[in-house]
């Protein structure tokens, strides 16, 4: 008589797949990595597409473009909590450590892929700086390099707090790793409120807009989105530390903590390398 096969759980796990319909496959067995199915990205574009649009409506001083411009900047952050949501909740469900490798792997190409974008503007500036006979053009205004300094100071400080928080996490403090994280979120909301500042300032007192020249624009095209991404990173921290409060990390699952020290990181590099261009060189 020939022996019984072994029963894996592999082929236990199959079997009982093959009676569950398709689209539950992914929630039903924990080494299946690909995501299911999900309308959030594409919500999330397209309110992104609509903040981009309604900006330059806003510019050129349409009705009802920057209530529209609030609204969709609201839907955006929606749109992406709940994308966010939707990827935590799967992971709970698949196996862990494989998918912190994979979002991991992802990650790292999404950071490429912005470092790629900054790279286009630095391009651009360098280009229009070596290219040009005066720089900066005739008419623009000194830009003052001292409170832009104490903000860049404080950026920069934020990445250390944050690596703090890290580390602390990785010991086991778990109160100490929320605090330095909710001192992290403070220093970046308040390097936000210097750079508000000062585009106050040069719009209102030293009539340095968007439209004065070559420089003028790509000042504020390079810092508003690198504004933009300090707004990012801040949600991606203030998420962070949610899920912190909540208990949903431990040595070996924390792999959007680690993603939001990364993405902060990269925004703290981005900035010295924009202050260096624009106010020191």
């Amino acid at each position: 008589m020939e022996p019984t096969p072994l029963t894996t759980s592999s082929t236990l796990t199959s079997g009982a797949l093959a009676a569950k319909p398709a689209g539950a496959a992914a929630h039903l067995d924990p080494h299946l990595h690909a995501p299911v199915p999900s309308f959030w990205p594409i919500l999330l574009a397209g309110g992104i597409g609509a903040v981009f649009f309604l900006v330059f409506l806003v510019y050129l001083g349409v009705p009802l473009a920057g209530v529209l411009l609030a609204a969709a900047a609201l839907y955006s952050l929606v749109a992406a909590a709940g994308w966010a949501n939707t990827i935590a909740v799967e992971r709970r469900l698949m196996d862990r450590l494989q998918t912190q490798k994979d979002l991991t792997r992802g990650f790292f190409f999404f950071l490429a892929s912005e470092a790629m974008i900054f790279f286009a503007y630095f391009e651009y500036i360098y280009y229009t700086r070596f290219t040009g006979s005066v720089w900066p053009p005739a008419g623009m205004p000194k830009l003052e390099t001292s409170l832009p300094a104490v903000a860049t100071l404080i950026l920069v400080g934020s990445s250390f707090t944050l690596n703090f928080a890290v580390k602390a996490f990785l010991r086991g403090k778990q109160a100490a790793a929320k605090n330095w994280m909710l001192l992290t979120i403070a220093m970046g909301i308040v390097f936000l409120g210097f750079q508000g500042f000062e585009w106050g300032y040069l719009n209102g007192v030293m009539s340095f807009t968007v439209t004065t020249g070559a420089f003028s624009s790509a000042y504020f095209i390079m810092t508003g989105f690198h504004g933009a991404h300090v707004t990012v990173g801040l949600l991606m921290l203030s998420l962070v530390y949610w899920r912190m409060e909540k208990g949903e990390y431990n040595r070996d699952y924390h792999m959007s903590l680690m993603a939001a020290e990364y993405y902060w990181h990269f925004v703290d590099i981005v900035w010295i390398l924009l202050f260096f261009t624009l106010y020191l060189f």
